[in-house]
């Protein structure tokens, strides 16, 4: 890509990394991860201020702007310290390739929430590409693992709702699972 068309950025070093404006970055909805912690965001924000990003974040060209594929917090965390420009690599990806690699990289964080993860399995099978086997292997969790997850997306979202606010447990979801959306709707039982 040649970055020289593009105004807002420039080289900062040797290994693709460069400095893109803040402004030129649009966030993704592909992104499995929702939900945003506001004090943690200030603490990111804080440490910004402090030592700099010390990772990029990973965007692609989207018209005349580029799109978050991994690294929102970053981002986020840099707008509100009222940065200019945060350090990104920029990359050429489909839509399935730039889903993948976010989908991927929040998978591999320990402090996902059980109803992202269900969703993020549940896109990666709905690609095609993937069969619970497949996710099994390149997860390192075991089919029943992913099973259980890709069920969960079967709540309705207000039990969705209370697995996310910690109120029931998964196991508790799991069982609730079974049960059609109208009787899941039923709330005469509670």
């Amino acid at each position: 890509m040649n970055t020289n068309k593009l105004d807002s950025e420039k080289a900062t070093d040797n290994k693709g990394i460069i400095s893109v404006a803040l402004s030129k970055i649009t966030v993704s909805s592909f992104n499995p991860r929702k939900a945003f912690e506001e004090n943690e965001l200030k603490e990111l924000s804080d440490s910004i201020r402090q030592v700099g990003v010390l990772q990029p974040v990973l965007v692609r060209p989207k018209g005349k702007k580029f799109e978050i594929v991994c690294g929102e917090r970053r981002f986020r965390a840099c707008v509100l310290a009222e940065l200019k420009t945060i350090p990104a690599i920029i990359r050429s990806l489909t839509d399935d390739e730039a889903l993948e690699i976010a989908i991927t990289e929040n998978l591999q964080r320990k402090d996902i929430s059980p109803i992202e993860e269900a969703i993020a399995y549940k896109r990666l099978a709905d690609t095609g590409r993937y069969d619970v086997a497949n996710l099994s292997v390149r997860f390192g969790k075991s089919e029943a693992y992913i099973r259980n997850r890709i069920k969960l997306n079967d709540l309705i979202n207000e039990i969705l709702q209370l697995v996310s606010e910690d109120i029931i447990t998964v196991s508790v979801a799991l069982e609730l699972c079974k049960y059609s959306m109208e009787i899941q709707m039923d709330d005469s039982y509670i």
